[in-house]
């Protein structure tokens, strides 16, 4: 081992001999002789032998110095204590610590047990020095001193990458505070650290394990200079980062009582950290900290974090440190405030968190909780939610529809969230959400009663607007989009839904899209002409788009997932049967010598899973109207139900018009509303323009 500084004794690492330029904190490291060995808090015999007994049971070392008496230089040499009687110690020293006799060259001066923020110096008498160790007679006391004001901690296995005006350096951590860290970086060949302009920021990158853990700009506070590899210490630029676009209605803040808990491992340290949650939203919180061991900065990722709430439950995610803070407390004691944004979580979990905060925002809602089956049933019939033609639909097969139902609200599985508005066991409002393509969610199944409070409907709709507003961010929610089939002759959804798309005015942002919904029936002329169906190629999408383009210039083939891939999404089909559901995706391209005429969506899942069977359809979307003949059509349309063994299957043809134009025998008109997520704000100013009312967002 390479003889070490003060600075650095916590670790043996391969620290260049010359002196950095400053201290970590900007402080000079500690001299005892100049210093006086009387400054500082005394720590008792017992005090020490129960701390040298810890360093032993750790297997950490103390710092043996010795002065150089031709040129009065220090040596600090790490040395591993036994286990600790009352009046001696015997360390040993570490391997690769140069022999004794280098160090018998020298006249000992002190020890040092080196803590994070404070160290130990201790002056003891030296009874006997070996080529395996040395041993010392304890004093009454030693002394400690604070030498920083963060305390900083060893590391061990993290990479660092240091990025400037596109030259890269590669190292190691060596030590770690929020507020400074040291790395001990190598030159390549052909690299100069002259490359590294001090007085520019830098990038900085920790990785551990494969996975990158930090990134943010730094300054240069410091350096030591070699020739191959140097240490460089480094603070960082920013107390604040932004992990998501601002928003203009955000998450509602709650304080709970008693506050969760907040629990992880560090990811550089590898200490486990126990904090307590000041508040806490669905997409995030804050923590705070005692100042002088403080360890979280801005741009750390907390690979898994677990909060546990009033020891009823617990959830785990992953987060990233936003911020920091340093304040006075009430107590005059400096804090250190961190907000923390959870960037992932298991969809179970976001249900659970979402359930306990909307209850604290507003008692009678109620997210995805278990539903009692016949009050249900009673409410969609009261409420009207199933009118007399749609319960003649399912009646045949009510008892699947029942069994489905239970699957729905009874187990909660990942594909399906629904809302409540509740009051003294009485069901008021109803709005149910299903995860039907691969990126976008089905909100549907909206219902109110007329027997209960006025804006029971419009409570569910903000519970559904706050869980998307909260959970959308996360890869694990597959939320790009959230879409709506409704009437257009129904007032409530044209007046909330049509609104939205009218206010925000940009189709990229929320756009309607009309379906000519029927059951065929009978037969149509031209079903003798001869025409293909193949399955749907990238080709065939692409000009899907182009024409869809052309006509409408909205969201639909995004949301529905009909753009550059002729994929039958196969993971989340199977994430239905995980859950005992079915649900299959199929896409063809009906063709006329050659010529693309329409594209079908084949979509089936189980029976009643959508009361419209709006899951269980065929969506026709017809390119070429002029070309394309109701006969040609509707003799598809029967091949395909054929080819599925389908006699239920409605048809939606899109765009409406073709249905009207070639006066098609079709029941009623569906509106496709879909809403990009990252309009939200947008929504939310519609909404709150609409009932006059702030939504919970």
């Amino acid at each position: 081992m390479e003889r070490g500084h003060i600075p650095f004794p916590q670790k043996d690492t391969e620290v260049p001999e010359d002196r950095l330029e400053a201290d970590p904190d900007g402080r000079e490291p500690p001299n005892p002789e100049r210093e006086g060995r009387t400054d500082g808090r005394r720590v008792k015999k017992k005090d020490l032998i129960n701390t040298l007994n810890f360093l032993n049971f750790q297997g950490k070392p103390l710092f043996v110095g010795f002065r150089d008496r031709k040129y009065d230089s220090m040596t600090m040499y790490p040395a591993l204590p036994d286990a600790c009687g009352e009046d001696s110690v015997f360390c040993r020293w570490s391997p690769g610590t140069p022999p004794a006799r280098e160090a018998v060259n020298g006249e000992f001066d002190h020890f040092l047990i080196s803590g994070g923020r404070e160290h130990i110096v201790v002056s003891p008498r030296v009874l006997e020095v070996t080529p395996s160790g040395i041993r010392f007679a304890l004093p009454e006391f030693g002394i400690e001193r604070s030498r920083r004001r963060v305390a900083r901690h060893s590391v061990d296995g993290v990479g660092v990458k240091v990025l400037q005006n596109g030259v890269m350096f590669s190292g190691r951590l060596s030590d770690f505070s929020p507020v400074s860290f040291l790395a001990l970086l190598e030159r390549r060949e052909g690299q100069s650290f002259q490359w590294l302009n001090p007085d520019e920021p830098v990038t900085v990158i920790f990785e551990k394990e494969g996975k990158l853990i930090y990134s943010g700009e730094c300054g240069i506070l410091c350096r030591s200079w070699s020739e191959s590899s140097r240490v460089y210490m480094f603070t960082p630029r920013r107390d604040c980062i932004r992990r998501y676009r601002g928003r203009e209605f955000r998450s509602l803040r709650h304080h709970t009582v008693p506050a969760p808990n907040v629990v992880f491992r560090h990811p550089v340290t590898e200490k486990r950290v126990f904090l307590r949650a000041l508040d806490i939203s669905s997409s995030g919180l804050a923590v705070e900290e005692s100042s002088g061991n403080s360890v979280l900065m801005p741009g750390l990722i907390l690979p898994r974090i677990t909060i546990e709430i009033a020891g009823s439950f617990s959830i785990s995610c992953a987060a990233q440190v936003l911020y920091r803070k340093v304040r006075a407390s009430e107590s005059g004691e400096e804090v250190v405030r961190c907000g923390i944004a959870l960037l992932d979580m298991d969809i179970q979990d976001q249900t659970r968190i979402s359930a306990l905060l909307h209850q604290a925002t507003n008692p009678k809602t109620y997210v995805c909780n278990e539903a009692d089956m016949d009050a249900l049933w009673q409410f969609f019939f009261e409420s009207g939610f199933i009118y007399p033609s749609k319960y003649e639909a399912l009646r045949a097969n009510k008892e699947e529809f029942k069994r489905t139902y239970e699957n729905l609200y009874l187990k909660s599985p990942s594909i399906a969230r629904h809302f409540v508005f509740q009051d003294k066991g009485s069901l008021f409002g109803h709005m149910s959400m299903l995860r039907f393509y691969q990126n976008a969610w089905l909100i549907h199944h909206h219902a109110a009663s007329r027997k209960g409070p006025v804006m029971a409907g419009v409570e569910v709709l903000d519970q559904v607007g706050s869980y998307v507003n909260e959970f959308h961010t996360l890869h694990s929610t597959h939320m790009d989009f959230v879409i709506c089939y409704f009437r257009p002759e129904n007032r409530f959804p044209n007046r909330v839904f049509g609104g939205v798309v009218r206010d925000i005015a940009d189709p990229r942002g929320a756009s309607l899209d009309t379906f000519a919904y029927l059951h065929p029936t009978g037969e149509y002329g031209g079903g003798g002409e001869s025409f293909q169906l193949f399955p749907a190629g990238p080709g065939d999408l692409e000009e899907l788009g182009r024409f869809y383009e052309r006509r409408s210039g909205g969201l639909m083939l995004d949301a529905l997932d009909l753009k550059n891939s002729a994929g039958t999404d196969e993971n989340l089909s199977q994430e239905y049967r995980r859950h005992g559901f079915s649900r299959q995706r199929h896409l063809f391209a009906l063709k006329q010598e050659d010529a693309l005429r329409a594209v079908f969506m084949v979509t089936l899942s189980d029976l009643g899973l959508n009361l419209s069977n709006l899951t269980s359809c065929v969506h026709a979307f017809v390119l070429d109207a002029a070309g394309l003949s109701p006969g040609v059509l509707m003799s598809a349309y029967r091949r395909l139900r054929s080819h599925f063994d389908r006699e239920e299957l409605p048809l939606l043809i899109f765009p409406s018009e073709y249905a009207e134009n070639r006066t098609l025998d079709f029941e009623k008109k569906y509106t496709l509303w879909v809403l990009n997520l990252l309009s939200l704000d947008g929504y939310f100013t519609s909404i709150h323009k609409t009932f006059k009312r702030m939504p919970h967002a």
